[in-house]
């Protein structure tokens, strides 16, 4: 975390600023600089390892490698909170020892609730991918090497074309941002000199992200409490992660507060349409053609409902592009089976693009069954 995004951040008990900092571990430039006088810290320092505060150290969160842990009471995961305090403990300083198992205490007592248990599957089920330094390391890789183009050139043409004129300078987040792929290859801050944060519920997937892209700054946070500063932010961005929520519209208006006037926002999704399939119908299709493992909260959004959460929050809606009909379906369950790679030819892709394109144009709209599965959605707040 880059002392520079403090000003940005806010508790996730409280909702209030300001947080206070004492660095444990810091990087300046290439070098890892520990006992440091915290006064002496520069807003680009990078804090590798140690503690956001409110000022009565009522609430506290630590930082570690490079990410700052801001979930509030009953989303904390407890295991890796403890796990956390017992490898830096030698290096806190003793006056934080007794509010930080305080902390640890109060949370313990606060921890079960509907959401919190919700918040936790998702952390382990997407941890555990990455679980080790060497899967981490592959997963770096693949984001560095791989062009996985059936994700970058719709969210690149119908998303970020949005978001990357005059972002230079600007202020933009990304909710469930895991890996950061998309940034990282499609709309790289260093590249378009803006500043971003991404934030995201897995751990894991966070330390993926700052390898890919260590220039910027991760948070660990719900997308239903973003510790951000309200009316801060030019723009957010969201590739799929709403459907993993159990209260997607919510989200909306949580982004919505964190937005500046005339920010931009910007998602796509898996939708509910009117379509209707019987339950052995749906079960059938989910085994045939389902392409990649799910979470158990992996779900779709109602398209209306969240139209109306950003009408209801006075947002402008910029444009809604429907994609994925039943050919790019059925074309990617079958063509997945006997050639995963073909997905990083560009011109396959555009090809299959513009098929699909033809077909939500011309078959799709005889019948709701046919498609679209997904939207990109994007909006300005006015």
């Amino acid at each position: 975390m880059h002392k520079r995004i403090l000003e940005k951040l806010i508790c996730p008990n409280t909702n209030l600023q300001p947080l206070q900092l004492y660095a444990l571990e810091i990087k300046r430039k290439q070098e890892l600089l520990s006992n440091l006088d915290n006064t002496s810290i520069l807003p680009n320092d990078d804090i590798k390892t140690g503690i956001l505060y409110t000022q009565d150290k009522r609430n506290l969160y630590f930082i570690y490698e490079f990410i700052p842990i801001l979930l509030n009471d009953s989303d904390q995961d407890l295991i890796h909170i403890k796990e956390i305090h017992q490898k830096v403990r030698s290096l806190i300083p003793t006056e934080f020892i007794q509010a930080i198992e305080q902390n640890i205490l109060r949370i313990e007592n606060l921890n079960q609730s509907s959401d919190g248990n919700w918040n936790r599957e998702e952390m382990k089920y997407y941890d555990a991918a990455v679980e080790t330094a060497q899967l981490r390391d592959k997963m770096l890789q693949s984001i560095q090497n791989d062009n996985l183009w059936r994700i970058f050139i719709p969210r690149k043409e119908k998303m970020i074309s949005h978001l990357e004129v005059n972002c230079n300078g600007q202020w933009i987040f990304e909710i469930g941002c895991g890996n950061a792929r998309t940034v990282a290859r499609m709309f790289n801050p260093a590249t378009y000199k803006y500043n971003y944060i991404g934030t995201d519920i897995s751990f894991k997937r966070l330390m993926v992200a700052k390898m890919a892209i260590p220039e910027s700054d991760f948070i660990q946070a719900s997308a239903l409490n973003i510790p951000l500063l309200n009316n801060t932010f030019q723009g957010a961005i969201s590739f799929g992660m709403l459907h993993h929520l159990p209260r997607p519209a919510e989200a909306v208006t949580e982004v919505n507060k964190k937005l500046s006037q005339g920010a931009l926002f910007t998602y796509h999704e898996p939708v509910y349409t009117s379509r209707q399939f019987s339950e052995k119908q749906s079960a059938m299709v989910r085994k045939i053609f389902r392409t990649y493992d799910h979470s158990d909260h992996d779900n779709k959004i109602n398209l209306k409902e969240s139209l109306a959460e950003l009408k209801n929050v006075n947002h402008q809606i910029i444009s809604i592009v429907p994609y994925n009909s039943v050919f790019r379906v059925v074309f990617e369950a079958i063509i997945n089976r006997f050639y995963k790679s073909w997905q990083k030819s560009k011109l396959v892709m555009k090809l299959v693009l513009v098929i699909d394109n033809v077909f939500l144009k011309t078959i799709v709209r005889l019948s709701n069954k046919l498609g679209p599965q997904a939207i990109i959605v994007v909006s300005k707040k006015l």
